[in-house]
């Protein structure tokens, strides 16, 4: 279970909700029974000061004289007329009596009447029984304003003991206490009968958390699922693979990145079966030529000296070219590898200028191409890789005079503009169709593959200039037209 992402997702639900429940349940008994032990104090502090009220009251009608105050003709609860003068006392302590027995299993407590010290005058029914003797109560319990409420607790007895005493007058119109002595366990009793609709409420909303969590882990894992699925058929092979994206959330934007990366690696795939292809075919052609002009001479075939040395020349360009074809691999090589590095250094692009010039005169002058080199006035230094960048313009320059037919013009121009180094190379060869412009720069790419292998080329020339622009900080762009011809501009910074 543990080991899919639904599982743990359950799980964690699971236990989420189990903790939550019991810290809910452990909370509410808690602040029950803070409730409960409030209501209590409340409540007996009000129902002793009632009792109080009322034993004064008969005191009051029992004991005219001694109060102060006439009788009234009928006593609380009676019918009859008051009692005789020497009876008073007697029934007023009985009544009194009643009162004590009946509010005392009312309120489950034990009540006493006492004197001022602690005499105990009248007591309920019940135990724990204190007789006519003085007992201690708990200090600052008397209060003649009204009802005092004090909780104690015993360590012997191991239990919350409620003290409420409220001041009421004794036979003879002394003034004394009522006193309720209450044995309290506020949340055992209600928290015993709580308990069973407790578990059942946590029960059902276990059960629904469940379900949700279900539903949740399905929902999470799902999308996980099928890019785990779609990432082991691409292991295994099959790049064409693509999940669907569901929303717009974590899930989503994996599924998103996924189907990204799927395209990448097909098109990395893809560009890595062209290139192994287009690498062979290049490889291909000089070695044939190679192998069939020397198998030619070593079997004698070639016999005259003209045809030797044509042989011979031959196999020394193809030679050449194939030489060539591996060092730009080897340079793409360190490129995609992250290996290739410039070593910059101070420049003087008008001395390159002027080396590029006396290099290529006399081969555009050979092919009936005008070359034409504009170089600033002044010097104008850069900083940057001196063998990198002669690499760019000898291949631009290349290109140019390989495509530009005879009687054309190639330009070779450079210039400063804020901050910056422009130099381009134009030629007024056939031009390049627009929708084949963005390709220009991939590897192998040729724009007219019956004129490229006529004039010979790898197709790496420009995907090499991109590249090792790019390596000096630097950018390279093209402008063509068909027919009119086409310009290549490279820009780096001066510093």
């Amino acid at each position: 279970m543990f080991k899919t992402l639904r599982g743990r997702i359950t799980a964690t639900y699971f236990l989420v909700v189990l903790i939550s429940l019991l810290l809910a349940s452990l909370f509410f008994l808690f602040f029950l029974g803070r409730y409960i032990r409030t209501s209590d104090r409340e409540d007996l502090g009000r129902q002793v000061d009632a009792v109080a009220r009322d034993i004064k009251q008969v005191n009051r009608q029992f004991l005219p004289a001694v109060s102060g105050q006439s009788a009234p003709s009928k006593l609380p609860g009676q019918a009859q007329s008051a009692p005789s003068e020497q009876n008073t006392e007697v029934q007023a302590r009985k009544l009194i009596g009643n009162i004590m027995n009946t509010e005392a299993e009312v309120l489950e407590a034990k009540l006493l009447l006492v004197g001022p010290t602690g005499q105990v005058v009248e007591e309920s029914a019940g135990k724990p029984v204190f007789g006519n003797r003085v007992i201690q109560l708990p200090e600052g319990i008397f209060s003649e304003t009204g009802p005092v409420v004090v909780e104690r607790y015993f360590p012997g007895l191991r239990k919350d003991y409620l003290f409420a005493t409220a001041p009421t007058a004794l036979a003879k119109g002394q003034l004394g206490y009522l006193a309720a002595i209450k044995n309290i366990e506020p949340v055992r009793p209600v928290a015993g009968s709580l308990v069973a609709y407790v578990a059942l409420a946590g029960l059902i909303a276990l059960a629904l958390t469940m379900a949700l969590a279900f539903y949740l882990s399905s929902a999470i894992s799902r999308p996980v699922r099928e890019v785990t699925e779609a990432a082991q058929r691409m292991a295994a092979g099959d790049y064409d693979q693509e999940v669907e994206v569901r929303g717009s959330d974590e899930t989503a934007e994996l599924a998103h990145d996924f189907n990204v990366m799927s395209e990448r690696v097909r098109t990395a795939y893809e560009l890595q079966r062209d290139f192994v292809g287009n690498v062979s075919h290049e490889l291909r052609t000089p070695l044939t030529s190679i192998e069939g002009f020397s198998q030619a001479l070593l079997d004698g075939v070639s016999r005259s000296p003209e045809e030797q040395r044509r042989s011979l020349e031959i196999i020394n360009q193809e030679s050449k070219r194939l030489n060539r074809l591996l060092g730009d691999l080897l340079l793409l090589s360190q490129i995609d590898a992250g290996e290739l590095t410039a070593e910059k250094e101070p420049v003087d692009l008008v001395d390159m200028l002027r080396k590029l010039e006396s290099m290529y005169s006399g081969r555009a002058e050979s092919m009936g191409v005008t070359l034409r080199v504009d170089a600033p006035g002044r010097p104008l230094s850069l900083f940057t890789d001196s063998d990198r960048l002669e690499r760019i313009l000898t291949n631009l320059l290349d290109n140019a005079l390989k495509y530009t037919g005879e009687g054309g013009t190639v330009a070779l121009s450079a210039a400063a503009q804020d901050g910056f180094a422009r130099i381009s190379v134009a030629d007024t060869g056939p031009g390049i169709p627009p929708e084949q412009l963005p390709l220009i720069f991939e590897r192998f790419h040729r724009v007219d593959r019956s004129r490229a292998k006529k004039l010979g080329g790898s197709g790496l020339g420009l995907s090499i200039c991109k590249e090792l622009v790019e390596t000096l900080g630097g950018t390279i762009r093209v402008q063509s037209l068909v027919g009119q011809g086409t310009t290549f501009t490279v820009t780096l910074p001066v510093g």
